[in-house]
């Protein structure tokens, strides 16, 4: 069952979006000084009420985030975005800004929402969302291939960060996993990771 039409909110529950209590996986997309868009996948951490990200320094999600003061979390299934969003940016095409907003957001999400981000300790940001779009609402079921895809972005991410050689043995895992469980996105996904790592 689709849920027809947007449903557009003010002050929206993070619920409704899919953003429960733990870690939630989305494509985070921002903009620079120069309005630049940006995308690039974070967790958003949910305990209760508090909702927060952690942004790491030198990134181009945390300059932005800390420059404007805002971030939009896209929720999106599509583990090719995740993927290229990981490593590069997605062309001017793929982002949109909706009426009124001169934030940017992903046209192929099924939901988003604009939060504002203030800098609390360290690397992390606390979020208040502002303004938020529903677009679709399929009832999905977990695949583990869709999941293992992402686990193996996070430890890619690791092994560029230090160079140790277990995250490639572990995204290796991931990719048999995908394999067996995933779909043709999920396989695509994971083939693209491999050909970006040069894993063989």
């Amino acid at each position: 069952m689709t849920m027809t039409g947007s449903e557009n909110m003010d002050n929206p529950d993070p619920a409704d979006f899919g953003i429960l209590d733990g870690i939630s996986e989305v494509i985070a997309t921002t903009r620079s000084d120069a309005s630049t868009p940006n995308a690039a996948p974070i967790g958003i951490i949910r305990d209760r009420d508090r909702l927060c990200v952690q942004l790491f320094s030198g990134s181009h999600t945390r300059q932005n985030a800390a420059g404007t003061g805002k971030i939009v979390a896209n929720i999106i299934r599509d583990p090719v975005m995740y993927v290229e969003c990981t490593f590069g940016d997605p062309g001017p095409e793929a982002f949109e800004y909706p009426d009124g907003m001169d934030y940017p957001v992903l046209k192929r999400a099924s939901a988003w929402i604009l939060f504002e981000c203030n800098q609390s300790k360290g690397n992390m940001f606390e979020l208040t969302p502002v303004r938020g779009m529903i677009r679709d609402k399929p009832m999905l079921c977990i695949n583990r291939g869709a999941n293992s895809v992402i686990e193996a972005l996070v430890h890619a991410t690791r092994y560029r960060l230090n160079g140790d050689a277990r995250y490639l043995d572990l995204i290796r895992h991931y990719d048999k996993i995908v394999q067996r469980c995933g779909g043709s996105a999920e396989k695509e996904a994971i083939a693209r990771l491999k050909e970006i790592m040069e894993i063989r």
